[in-house]
């Protein structure tokens, strides 16, 4: 999306379509069967002009995932009273967002993790811009801003076949800037594009329509 739509990335016309496309559609719940779930954020700023997406890189020091580039989000506790809460507490903590600076658009649908078995439940939202990020310096090394574009770029996207406990997995990888994006995250990254393309008509109306600016 990319040339002549320079319209359809105006801040109040991308949100509205996306919330739109987000809600009229039914989500995918997978069973939690054994697997422990999570949720995660799938935050959405503006900057230069452009939506751009957050995205951390985990320290070392985190049990799971070590160095990965990954949404904030984490493991459900007892005390969270369903998965939104739970993916806005960890936000606030591993990046110092606050719940009330978050206006959440929607629901993606559920994804597996193939090697530690976590059932993840991503939300998407948009924050203010700028905005003092507070990274965990236990949790968080690196808080990155992606411009959204970039995950509609092919040459920036590889499919590819990993061997894992001695089945092959289908691996999406997205590079950007020396950061390798892989596993849930470029899968959610990957469900989150094929949305707005099959929702282009609904981008496009609303472009048309001239939407005025209102996200900050």
């Amino acid at each position: 999306m990319k040339g002549n739509d320079d319209k359809i990335w105006t801040s109040s016309c991308f949100e509205q379509s996306l919330t739109r496309i987000l809600n009229s559609r039914k989500k995918t719940v997978l069973p939690r069967l054994n697997f422990t779930v999570a949720a995660v954020l799938f935050p959405i700023y503006y900057k230069d002009g452009a939506p751009t997406v957050l995205l951390t890189r985990r320290s070392d020091l985190v049990e799971h995932h070590k160095g990965e580039i990954s949404f904030p989000g984490g493991k459900m506790d007892d005390t969270d009273p369903d998965l939104l809460s739970c993916a806005l507490r960890e936000t606030a903590e591993e990046v110092g967002i606050r719940p009330e600076d978050v206006r959440i658009l929607g629901e993606l649908d559920d994804f597996y993790t193939v090697a530690t078995s976590y059932l993840v439940a991503p939300f998407v939202g948009t924050l203010p811009y700028p905005y003092e990020f507070k990274p965990s310096a236990r949790e968080i090394d690196e808080v990155l801003g992606v411009p959204l574009e970039v995950f509609f770029d092919p040459s920036r996207r590889s499919e590819e076949t990993w061997r894992f406990q001695g089945r092959d997995i289908e691996v999406v990888v997205y590079k950007w800037q020396g950061h390798n994006i892989w596993g849930a995250t470029a899968r959610i990254l990957k469900h989150f594009t094929e949305l707005i393309e099959h929702g282009r008509p609904e981008f496009s109306v609303c472009a048309s329509e001239g939407a005025s600016d209102g996200l900050q």
